[in-house]
């Protein structure tokens, strides 16, 4: 009885303004977000949007809506683009490339042989699915994507590049579903990895300690086979870590 409802469709990230509580940002599939007043119920689009001339915007189904954990009149969406305000959405700023591999042959979801296409979204590929920045530095910003690319600024979004080239025993092409900046150390990452969708249940989560130069995968073999939407590290203790799988919650007190 005390929930209020702040949007509709299939409803994915919602996220408070910790400068104004009467303010929540809310999405439905595909990107389409708004800023809601929670008083007046008012609604304002703050879809990002692509300029004339540029490649249409990939949104994924689940598009991420993230507070900065620096400074909080930062905001971030993404498409196959990360996007940045500092206005609570009035205007964005793109900053970044195509983060995505832009397979061609993984963006067909159009040519449907004659069925009515999809309109939801769900079938967009190539996609960002995942940001972070770290609180050790609002420059130092991570994307994942749903073709195996993670990928990091540490100057703001002026250049890119990829760091899991140097992950092994994950599968390749695999969606990053979660990335979290180290709460201790700047410089260590743990990032989270789902290959359902290609029939692989198994659980994969690693950990770096130098921004993706090496990784170590961490021990899941012993929970149940569930892919891993998200992984976080404890404010308090550094080696308390904790999983959230499709099958449930997992904690770990050894790092990983």
């Amino acid at each position: 009885g005390d929930w209020k409802n702040t949007g509709g469709g299939d409803g994915f990230w919602v996220q408070p303004d910790p400068e104004n509580s009467d303010i929540a940002y809310s999405e439905y599939q595909g990107g389409h977000a708004f800023r809601v007043n929670r008083n007046t119920n008012e609604y304002a689009d703050i879809q990002p949007q692509a300029k004339p001339g540029e490649p249409k915007l990939r949104f994924n189904w689940n598009t991420p809506i993230v507070l900065s954990s620096k400074n909080p009149s930062v905001i971030y969406m993404a498409a196959q683009y990360v996007y940045r305000t500092k206005d609570k959405g009035i205007s964005w700023e793109k900053i970044s490339p195509d983060l995505t591999s832009n397979d061609p042959n993984k963006q067909k979801q159009e040519e449907s042989g004659g069925i009515t296409t999809d309109n939801s979204s769900a079938e967009n590929h190539c996609t960002i699915f995942t940001i972070c920045d770290s609180p050790f530095d609002e420059n130092l910003i991570f994307a994942g994507t749903d073709d195996g690319n993670l990928q990091m600024t540490q100057d703001g979004g002026k250049s890119w590049s990829k760091i899991n080239s140097t992950l092994k025993g994950i599968p390749d092409k695999v969606w990053v579903s979660s990335i979290h900046a180290g709460q201790f150390d700047r410089n260590t990452v743990y990032a989270t990895f789902d290959n359902h969708m290609y029939g692989d249940m198994n659980t994969y989560a690693a950990m770096s300690n130098d921004l993706g130069k090496s990784w170590r995968v961490l021990n899941t073999k012993e929970l149940p086979g569930a892919y891993a939407h998200i992984i976080r590290e404890d404010p308090v203790n550094k080696n308390l870590l904790y999983l959230g799988t499709e099958m449930g919650l997992f904690i770990s007190i050894d790092g990983g």
